[in-house]
C-alpha cells in the first residue's frame, strides 16, 4: 500500500488508501483534501487520468454522498472540477487486463471520462456512484438532448477505445428506441 500524504481528511485517507500506487496523485490528494466540505462524506476515491482535448491530465477522482471532484494539481497550479450528483444521468466502466476506466454521463448529455483506473479500483467507485445514484433523495435532472447528439457523442467514445463496438450498438439503440 502506498504511503497517504500526511494532512489528508480522514474519509480521503481512507479510501485512498486501497491504491496501489499514488505515483503523480498526491498534491492532487493534499488539495482534494482542503477542497471538500464538511457537510460531505467520502465514499470511494481513485487515481485517473482525464481526457481533456488532446491531453490526459493526471489527479484524483474522489466520490462523496454529493458529488463527483476530481483534482489536477501541478507545481504551480491546481484545477478542481465537480459533478452534483443529482446531474449525473449514468456511468458506464469498462476493464481491460490491468486498468479500466469509467465514463460519467451527466446534464444535458455531457460525458467526461476518467481512464487509467487500476483495474481493482474500477468497481468500487462505480458501486458508490450507483449506489449513492439509488439512494432516495437525490432528484433525478431531466436532460434536453436531442438523441442524435449524444449517439455523435458516444461515436467519439468508441473511436477514443473507451466504449466498445457492442456497447455503442446497444447505446445506439437504446437512444433510437428499437
Amino acid at each position: 500500500m502506498p504511503k497517504v500524504p500526511e494532512g489528508l481528511r480522514g474519509d480521503l485517507a481512507d479510501a485512498v488508501s486501497q491504491e496501489a500506487s499514488l505515483w503523480g496523485s498526491k498534491k492532487s490528494l493534499v488539495v482534494a483534501s482542503s477542497a471538500l466540505r464538511d457537510d460531505e462524506r467520502v465514499l470511494a476515491a481513485t487515481t485517473t487520468f482525464r481526457k481533456q482535448g488532446s491531453a490526459n491530465q493526471n489527479g484524483v477522482l474522489i466520490v462523496t454522498d454529493q458529488r463527483l471532484v476530481f483534482v489536477h494539481a501541478r507545481a504551480f497550479s491546481s484545477a478542481t472540477e465537480e459533478i452534483p450528483l443529482a446531474n449525473v444521468s449514468g456511468v458506464l466502466d469498462r476493464k481491460g487486463l490491468l486498468q479500466g476506466s469509467i465514463v460519467v454521463t451527466g446534464a444535458g448529455g455531457i460525458t467526461t471520462a476518467f481512464g487509467n483506473i487500476a483495474k481493482a479500483r474500477v468497481e468500487p467507485v462505480m458501486q458508490a456512484i450507483r449506489s449513492h445514484l439509488r439512494a432516495p433523495g437525490v432528484p433525478p435532472v431531466e436532460a434536453t438532448v436531442d438523441s442524435a447528439d449524444q449517439i455523435r457523442k458516444l461515436a467519439e467514445l468508441k473511436d477514443a477505445g473507451i466504449l466498445t463496438e457492442e456497447e455503442f450498438a446497444a447505446k445506439k439503440r437504446q437512444l433510437l428506441g428499437l
